[in-house]
């Protein structure tokens, strides 16, 4: 399988799930996909987790505890995100992809757990970590792999 090209955009942080996004030109990023605008682009190594027994052993093996700041590394569409806010005191998630970036903040706008949710769009490689003690990841091929 080929490698993701290296140029990336510099991160910049989302804020809090309450707060709104600016647009940003994903035009580059959409245009690569096929269908619909959530498919996965296989450039980048996205497949998203959709089993909900696997959602469910993730965070059951993680033991997250009310009082964790949980690190989520390439939330994608937040099927995983949904079920880790309740759990802990904060999420902090580090997305590539800016169409992912507003669909994980999507989801959980006007939810009580909205408050807690920080997500910060980069390449999870070359970002600075916020500070957290519990690290939750379904990473990219890529990632993984090189």
């Amino acid at each position: 399988m080929p490698k993701a090209k290296k140029s990336r955009t510099s991160p910049h942080s989302v804020g809090s799930a309450s707060q709104s996004l600016s647009q940003s030109s994903s035009a580059s990023s959409a245009s690569k996909t096929t269908g619909s605008l959530l498919d996965p682009v296989k450039a980048y190594g996205q497949n998203f987790l959709k089993n909900p027994a696997i959602i469910t052993s993730i965070c059951q093996k993680a033991g997250i505890k009310p009082t964790d700041t949980v690190l989520e590394i390439g939330p994608g569409t937040g099927n995983l995100t949904v079920q880790l806010l309740p759990q802990c005191s904060s999420l902090k998630a580090i997305e590539y992809d800016p169409r992912m970036v507003r669909e994980v903040t999507k989801r959980v706008e006007g939810t009580d757990e909205a408050a807690k949710l920080t997500v910060t769009q980069g390449d999870a490689l070359k970002v600075a970590f916020p500070r957290f003690n519990v690290c939750v990841a379904n990473v990219p091929y890529q990632i993984s792999s090189g």
